[in-house]
C-alpha cells in the first residue's frame, strides 16, 4: 500500500531560516526545520519559508519585500496540496518603526493565519514567536527595538492563544521551549533550534 507524504509548510521569519546570531546561517542539521524532518522522517515533506526580516503583514521601509502577507498567497499556491502550515511570525513586528502593539500584531496574524486557510484548505499550527531577550539594549538590534518591545513579547503568547481559539486552529508558544540567544537577544541558539524541532514533532504528530 502506497503511503501519501505529508506536505508541511514552515512559514516564519529569521528563526526559521535559521540566522545564527552573529551572523550566518546554521546548516541543514541545525535548523529546526531539518531537525523536524529527520524526526518526522520520509513520509514528510518539510518546506522552509524563512525570511529574515518578515513581518506578518507590515512594509518596511528599510527592508522591502518583507511583507508575509504579500508573499503568503503565491507561496501557498506553489506548494500545494499542503497538511499544515506553521506560521510563527511577530518578532519584527514589535521594531519600533512599526509602532507595536500587542492588540495590533495580533491582529495582523489573525489575518494572516485566515488567509492561510482559505487558500490552504488545509489546518495552520499558529506559534508565537520566542521572548525578545531582557538584555537587548545591549544588542547589536537594540535600535530596531524599544524596551517596550520586551514586555510586548511576554505578552504576545496570550493574545495569540485567543486568537487561536477563536479560529479553531492549534497554537503553541515557542517561548516555553526555547530562549533567545544572550549574543543578540533576538535569535536561537543551536540548543534552541534542537528543542524547538522536538516540540513541533510532538505537536505535528498531534494535528495530523
Amino acid at each position: 500500500m502506497e503511503i501519501s507524504v505529508k506536505h508541511i509548510l514552515c512559514f516564519g521569519d529569521s528563526n526559521t531560516h535559521g540566522y545564527i546570531p552573529g551572523g550566518g546561517r546554521y546548516d541543514d542539521d541545525t535548523r529546526w526545520t531539518g531537525i523536524l524532518r529527520q524526526l518526522l522522517g520520509s513520509d514528510y515533506m518539510i518546506i522552509e519559508e524563512g525570511l529574515n526580516g518578515r513581518t506578518s503583514s507590515f512594509d518596511d521601509p528599510f527592508e522591502p519585500f518583507k511583507n508575509g502577507m504579500d508573499y503568503i498567497v503565491p507561496c501557498l499556491e506553489t506548494h500545494k496540496p499542503l497538511d499544515l502550515t506553521i506560521l510563527m511570525l511577530g518578532s519584527n513586528d514589535m521594531k519600533q518603526r512599526f509602532s507595536p502593539s500587542t492588540q495590533k500584531i495580533a491582529a495582523s496574524l489573525e489575518c494572516l493565519a485566515r488567509l492561510i486557510l482559505d487558500v490552504s484548505e488545509s489546518p495552520v499550527l499558529l506559534v508565537s514567536p520566542i521572548l525578545l531577550g531582557d538584555n537587548m539594549a545591549n544588542s547589536d538590534f537594540a535600535p530596531s527595538f524599544s524596551p517596550e518591545a520586551v514586555s510586548i513579547s511576554h505578552e504576545l503568547g496570550a493574545a495569540l492563544k485567543d486568537v487561536a481559539d477563536k479560529l479553531q486552529i492549534p497554537f503553541m508558544n515557542a517561548a516555553d521551549y526555547a530562549a533567545p540567544s544572550p549574543t543578540d537577544s533576538l535569535h536561537l541558539t543551536a540548543e534552541g533550534h534542537m528543542a524547538l524541532a522536538q516540540a513541533f514533532y510532538k505537536k505535528v504528530l498531534e494535528i495530523i
